[in-house]
């Protein structure tokens, strides 16, 4: 339901409207008077980047067997991604599509630009401030002839954001959309995109119980800012120029303000959740191995602790060991990029759900096949924070101290009052 409109709506509409009055060409003279050359054009290279490849982390080559992945070899539209020995290469056909480092379940290939945590912030920021916010790709943006709106996040293809951020920017904000006319994915060379992307989307909607806005017309846009952020944004410039000290006492009023805490809280959360598992699991194996998180897999964590109930959603398989197989020789140590597993001196495996991202790569390097990839309780990806749960208990028990005290406090005021009115009576 809507909510109704009051003064501050009013005096920020007068606001806007009398900008308009005062300067009816808008940028349109300055833009006239520009320097043609300086002018700037739509560029999709600039949205683009040959991502950088580290093998240490991939699955394929960790294990040393080709069976275990070939995800990012099946997705690259133009063979541009080879794996040889201890080496992962990109080559210079690569169309910068991104679709790679999407894909891959232990972020081999990188893009500074598409990194999870940047589009994590780029897209909340935009959400938390527009009333839709759209991603789109470099060809959708060039049939519009124009530079991207504010709340419009151009990727090399919108394939390059992965199931597990989907996830996550889904069910932490709803007017998340995409913006795709029909025809462009019809005739894009990156011929893998259009069904990669679907294929992604689709799942996190299944994981989010909330789907993703499509849009194909591009009079359907929508760049008006959220009705939250104008009202903050109004009520922090009356704070910043010092005309009420109500606004001025409270400087999260400010829409920019309010936006960038909303950012550093969701940080703050990932931050607070990868300690409480380092502190649960084990930061490193018994083999002193450091367990890695990848960024992917932090946004979806992090977003599980503050909607538990959508882990059901979640169908994952880990390895479970045959001990009666099993020879400790620790050649599934080696080959778990991530080092989910762990293999203790009494010969007990155990793989830890969180970091695990279910490649499979332990199960195929098991010369023995003690290692099978079975399904496991999708409530293992919810991570409790212990400090954070005894700091609620040792609240709730200071609130209930302070209910007794309170209840005892008004007994102690009845009898003092009843013992007035005996007097009073006598």
């Amino acid at each position: 339901m809507a909510k109704k409109r009051d003064m501050i709506d009013d005096i920020i509409d007068i606001q806007r409207d009398w900008q308009a009055v005062s300067n009816p060409l808008g940028n349109i003279a300055g833009t006239l008077a520009q320097d043609p050359n300086e002018v700037k054009v739509f560029n999709p290279a600039d949205y683009k980047s040959r991502p950088r490849s580290n093998s240490i982390f991939c699955a394929r080559v960790s294990s040393e067997n080709h069976d275990v992945c070939s995800k990012c070899l099946d997705v690259c539209p133009v063979d541009a991604i080879t794996i040889e020995g201890a080496s992962v290469k990109v080559s210079d056909d690569c169309r910068k599509c991104g679709l790679c480092t999407a894909v891959c379940p232990t972020e081999v290939f990188l893009v500074q630009k598409i990194m999870a945590n940047s589009l994590y912030d780029q897209i909340g920021r935009i959400a938390n401030a527009y009333e839709q916010c759209y991603v789109t790709c470099t060809r959708a943006m060039g049939r519009l002839h124009r530079m991207p709106k504010e709340n419009e996040v151009v990727l090399p293809c919108v394939g390059a954001i992965s199931r597990e951020l989907w996830f996550s920017l889904l069910a932490d904000f709803g007017n998340v959309s995409v913006y795709l006319p029909l025809g462009i994915c019809d005739k894009c060379r990156t011929t893998t995109g259009e069904e990669f992307l679907s294929e992604q989307i689709a799942q996190a909607e299944e994981w989010a119980e909330r789907g993703a806005g499509l849009e194909v017309e591009e009079s359907e846009l929508d760049h008006e800012l959220s009705r939250a952020f104008k009202r903050s944004q109004f009520m922090g410039s009356v704070a910043r120029a010092g005309q009420t000290l109500v606004a001025a006492s409270n400087p999260a009023l400010g829409g920019a303000a309010a936006i960038a805490k909303k950012l550093q809280e969701h940080s703050e959360r990932v931050f607070d959740m990868q300690r409480a598992l380092e502190q649960t699991a084990g930061e490193k194996t018994t083999a002193n191995r450091r367990r890695i998180l990848t960024q992917d897999r932090k946004a979806l964590l992090a977003t599980l602790q503050q909607r538990p109930e959508l882990a059901q959603n979640f169908k994952l398989e880990v390895p479970t060991c045959d001990t009666s197989r099993c020879t400790m020789c620790g050649k599934c140590l080696d080959a778990c990029p991530q080092h989910a597993c762990d293999l203790d001196r009494g010969g007990r495996f155990s793989v830890e759900a969180a970091y695990c991202v279910n490649c499979g790569a332990c199960a195929v390097a098991c010369p023995e096949n003690a290692l099978e990839m079975r399904p496991c309780d999708p409530a293992e990806l919810v991570i409790v924070d212990e400090e954070a749960e005894r700091k609620k208990r040792a609240a709730e028990k200071q609130r209930a101290k302070l209910r007794e005290g309170k209840a005892e406090a008004k007994k102690q005021l009845k009898r003092g009052l009843d013992a007035i009115e005996r007097l009073a009576d006598e």
